[in-house]
């Protein structure tokens, strides 16, 4: 998990598939406390802060991380709550056991009111919004007023909202949703997420004026006691004009 461009430190874990818990590897658990430091750092100030959690490519990773970011959060007493604003493929409430319908894409088109659609998850200490019935036009729904009518409210109820968004080179929606976010984390996937999708990856992310506050680096190779840390970087050069 390398987090923040300019710091040096890198914790690394490998996705497990599994949801942070108390009784996860030690080297997990402090992965994410590390990641989760590193976010109270980085997003500093009153007010609630809306994290976007994003990535190139499908399959990088993200959704876990979204999970694991927002579990984290949820150990520390604050009020959490996670979105699955992938409306394309959802995967969070298969993660997390709970019903993925109805969620935000049916609150959207008013066929649902928030309420009806909020899970309690009281053992991890978080709320979860599932996506919803899949739209046959998210980018319409993320780009309506009833969206930002909705952002502004559960920000009056929470400290930290972190949304699971689609991977940025494949739809438009993790930069749609940029207005509404503090930051973006980019998750990059060890051996598979290409540096050229990265490079595509934040210049969409700039064009909409988004912060990218720093990456997971995922899937990293652990050493003998299931992880290992190392300082990371990248052995190739990206600029605009490549």
């Amino acid at each position: 998990m390398a987090f923040g461009r300019k710091n040096k430190h890198r914790a690394v874990v490998s996705e497990t598939k599994q949801i942070l818990t108390d009784k996860s590897p030690w080297g997990i658990q402090e992965a994410y406390k590390t990641l989760r430091t590193n976010v109270l750092f980085s997003l500093t100030g009153s007010g609630c802060k809306v994290i976007g959690m994003t990535s190139s490519l499908p399959s990088d990773g993200k959704s876990i991380n979204s999970v694991n970011l927002a579990l984290s959060f949820g150990q520390l007493g604050k009020r959490v709550l996670l979105i699955d604003c992938d409306l394309r493929k959802p995967t969070v409430a298969s993660k997390l056991r709970i019903k993925g319908t109805p969620g935000l894409s049916d609150v959207l088109v008013g066929q649902a009111k928030i309420g009806d659609c909020m899970h309690r998850l009281s053992e991890y200490g978080i709320d979860v919004l599932p996506s919803g019935r899949i739209p046959p036009d998210s980018t319409w729904l993320l780009q309506s007023q009833r969206l930002e009518v909705l952002i502004e409210e559960l920000k009056k109820v929470y400290e930290y909202i972190i949304i699971d968004l689609p991977p940025v080179t494949t739809v438009a929606d993790a930069s749609i949703m940029s207005k509404y976010c503090n930051g973006f984390i980019v998750v990059v996937r060890h051996n598979s997420t290409d540096i050229r999708a990265v490079g595509s990856t934040l210049d969409q992310l700039q064009r909409a004026k988004a912060r990218v506050i720093g990456f997971i680096y995922n899937d990293a190779p652990t050493g003998h006691g299931g992880y290992y840390r190392y300082s990371y970087k990248y052995k190739y050069k990206y600029t605009q004009n490549e």
